[in-house]
């Protein structure tokens, strides 16, 4: 059986059509052909090789290649192809795991020997004395530190790429993954993954790991759209579906945000929602972003992040970072010397990019020696979702 490649992005990959790199990877055979490609050498597969390693029409899969070249996943050269993003094999593991773990236990050492100094900062955050340092924290140094402000202060000084543009007007950085246990074991089960939607306002976010599908807002709108990608054997009546679909749902996203300001302001009573207001806080309570008290009020049951908390985070994110930036420059530099044998060394994936995904790997392991240090909370796994922990960010309130 030929081998594939799950897919995954940075950024925004815009909507589910003909130019989402999703959409075509949704095809027969783009795991396989992508999986292929990455395991041989750059532009060493041909249209006729790749046909036969996965034994499929030459016509189909041609007509793939082109578009896949087309939107830029894929590059060209003399009929023969090579992958443009990062992509993580299981040869890969040994040299990514050893580099990963070093990085990452040197640089939590380094945070936890400050954890006083970290908690006195995080004092002053609205919601820390109702859920705690450790939940607070999570959010704040694990997603909007890690996940959030490190990457782009560290992009901006050229270690990291945060952007790129793609065919389209999209903005989006690629990682790919081959199907198999070990390599899911390298970063599936880490603190890593942020889902996030909202409007101007409100912000819906999870942050854990991707052992499963989560029953967060984010994630559940875009499994929607992929299962009815698949709902009739004509694709072109499916997008048509999914365009209208994902125009209402940001509708829907807006009604969710008026919700929760009307929760915010103690306002939330049946009598003062909307039909459709009443509709999408039965749909947060499901997705467990709002729930009854004692009383049977509608409260908010995730940590709420308001504007007045902004400068405590820019000031925890500035001290982090001054501690970490000395070691982060110098371990994902010239990373072509150092991981000479990767896969995307090998294809000529742009560094920063590939330190990119380097960076989750790190990020993600040192969540996970923060939790068992106690400095941020573990989020228990639930079956079939994972380990996250659920925030909404408040904006003009």
């Amino acid at each position: 059986m030929t081998n594939k490649i799950d897919l995954y992005y940075f950024g925004d990959a815009g909507d589910f059509d003909k130019n989402n790199p999703f959409y075509l990877f949704k095809k027969k055979w783009a795991p396989e052909i992508l999986f292929e490609i990455a395991n041989a050498n750059r532009y060493e597969l041909s249209t006729i090789d790749i046909t036969k390693k996965v034994e499929a029409n030459p016509n189909d899969i041609n007509n793939l290649l082109s578009d896949m070249t087309h939107i830029g996943m894929l590059s060209k050269k003399d009929d023969r192809y090579s992958v443009s993003f990062p992509v993580i094999l299981q040869k890969d593991v040994p040299i990514i795991d050893s580099i990963t773990t070093s990085i990452a236990k040197k640089l939590s050492k380094k945070i936890l020997s400050h954890k006083e100094e970290i908690h006195n900062l995080a004092s002053s955050i609205t919601c820390v004395k109702k859920f705690g340092y450790e939940r607070i924290l999570y959010h704040l140094i694990g997603y909007d530190i890690f996940d959030g402000s490190a990457m782009f202060e560290f992009s901006k000084r050229g270690i990291f790429s945060t952007s790129k543009p793609q065919f389209d007007f999209r903005d989006y950085i690629l990682f790919g993954y081959e199907d198999s246990k070990v390599v899911s074991s390298l970063s599936e089960r880490l603190l890593c993954s942020c889902n996030r939607t909202g409007t101007v306002d409100v912000d819906f976010v999870s942050f854990g790991d991707c052992d499963g599908d989560r029953q967060d807002m984010f994630r559940f709108m875009k499994q929607v759209a992929l299962k009815l990608n698949e709902v009739t054997p004509n694709p072109e009546l499916n997008l048509s579906y999914i365009n209208i679909l994902e125009q209402r749902n940001r509708q829907l996203v807006q009604v969710c945000a008026n919700v929760i300001k009307k929760v915010l302001s103690s306002d939330c009573s049946d009598s003062t929602l909307l039909d459709e207001e009443i509709d999408a806080a039965k749909l947060l309570m499901n997705l467990k972003y709002i729930e009854l008290d004692e009383s049977s009020k509608k409260v908010i049951s995730v940590p709420v992040f308001l504007d007045s908390d902004g400068l405590v985070v820019d000031r925890i994110s500035s001290y982090l970072i001054q501690i970490i930036e000395t070691d982060v420059a110098s371990e994902f530099s010239d990373l072509r010397s150092k991981m000479q044998k990767l896969s995307a060394i090998v294809h000529g994936v742009d560094e920063k990019e590939i330190a990119n995904e380097l960076w989750h790997q790190v990020f993600g392991k040192m969540n996970e020696y923060l939790a068992e240090a106690g400095l941020i909370s573990n989020p228990k796994s639930r079956i079939g979702e994972g380990r996250y922990f659920q925030a909404v960010y408040v904006k003009n309130i």
